[in-house]
């Protein structure tokens, strides 16, 4: 039998914080953005992902991954946003097995509507708890933390916001 690999004490309290990260900022989060915005989290984010394409569509297998969603949950949910006349669906025309999500003049109007909200929500829950000195450093170490295929997806849709550093 291994033997078990102890951690110390530092190391159990940052898990310990780690994981009431993980349990409760989402809930409380998705909680605020439908106060606020009278859409949950999930929705608020596929909505600003097609609000930020250029012809304001996207595939949905691009979606799901925009919005870390399985193409399962994503499906369901552009299903309540397309009832809401928020989304619609079109078929892809050079691949028939996959499909587009386009953002409806009403959706964009929603999350343009929402967005301020959604930018005070995102300076109280961290921006203004994080020093402005320490941004740039927590934000490569939460990219370190995510799995290496995550992290390379978050850069490639997060290119836009990429800043060059001097040299």
């Amino acid at each position: 039998m291994e033997a078990h690999t102890t951690i110390s004490a530092q190391d159990e309290l940052l898990w310990r914080r780690f994981v009431v990260l993980l349990s409760t900022v989402p809930a409380a989060l998705d909680e605020r953005v439908r106060e606020t915005t009278g859409l949950n989290h999930h929705q608020y984010t596929i909505l600003a992902t097609l609000a930020t394409q250029p012809d304001r569509m996207l595939q949905m297998a691009r979606v799901a991954q925009a919005a870390e969603s399985s193409l399962s949950r994503l499906s369901h949910t552009v299903s309540k946003l397309e009832a809401e006349g928020l989304v619609e669906r079109r078929t892809c025309d050079h691949d028939r097995r996959a499909s587009w999500a386009a953002l409806t003049d009403k959706g964009f109007e929603v999350v343009t509507a929402a967005s301020a909200a959604y930018d005070e929500l995102k300076q109280e829950v961290l921006l203004s708890r994080v020093p402005e000195a320490v941004r740039g450093d927590l934000t490569s170490l939460l990219t370190q933390l995510l799995p290496g295929e995550v992290a390379q997806q978050c850069t490639e849709f997060d290119k836009d916001l990429t800043v060059e550093e001097p040299q």
